[in-house]
């Protein structure tokens, strides 16, 4: 196998994570956002979704794993010619954002709120959980938008 074909398999094998990725934040996103919708009307329904979701940091992993591995590979390739140039450090860092956001607070709020479900009938407790769908409404659109902003950078190289 030649290093033009290691260069390509990596290459792709790094959008793939990256899509991956974002992809997963999207479904997370519309998968609460129904969530929501059958909190309000049929709340066991909604517990039901919300143990679905629960799945899909785990995809979000895989293709956190594809990235970082095909990125490495990369990098070891080039002798790390992309390192230098400002697109690729931003890249870096939107991600390096991406994933400790993800960690920090998009995995927190919903420990929080799969710890409130038992105690969604309560009247207290649905402010919480209100509070919580505000929060991570928020979380999911920011991390959206910072992987719109990694796409627009690996397109147009801005240096």
């Amino acid at each position: 196998m030649t290093t033009d074909t290691i260069y390509h398999t990596a290459l792709a094998t790094h959008i793939v994570g990256l899509t991956m990725m974002a992809g997963t934040t999207l479904i997370d996103y519309m998968i609460f956002k129904q969530f929501w919708k059958q909190f309000a009307t049929d709340k066991p329904k909604a517990i039901a979704i919300s143990e679905a979701i629960a799945k899909l940091p785990i995809l979000f992993g895989i293709g956190f794993l594809l990235l970082l591995i095909s990125g490495i590979t990369m990098m070891g390739l080039t002798h790390g010619v992309f390192g230098e140039q400002t697109w690729f450090r931003i890249k870096f860092g939107l991600i390096l954002i991406i994933v400790v956001n993800g960690l920090g607070i998009g995995r927190r709020l919903g420990i929080r709120l799969r710890k409130l479900l038992p105690d969604a009938f309560a009247s207290d407790t649905e402010a919480k959980l209100y509070k919580i769908k505000s929060n991570l409404s928020f979380f999911h659109l920011s991390q959206l938008a910072l992987f719109l902003a990694i796409f627009i950078l690996s397109v147009f190289k801005f240096n």
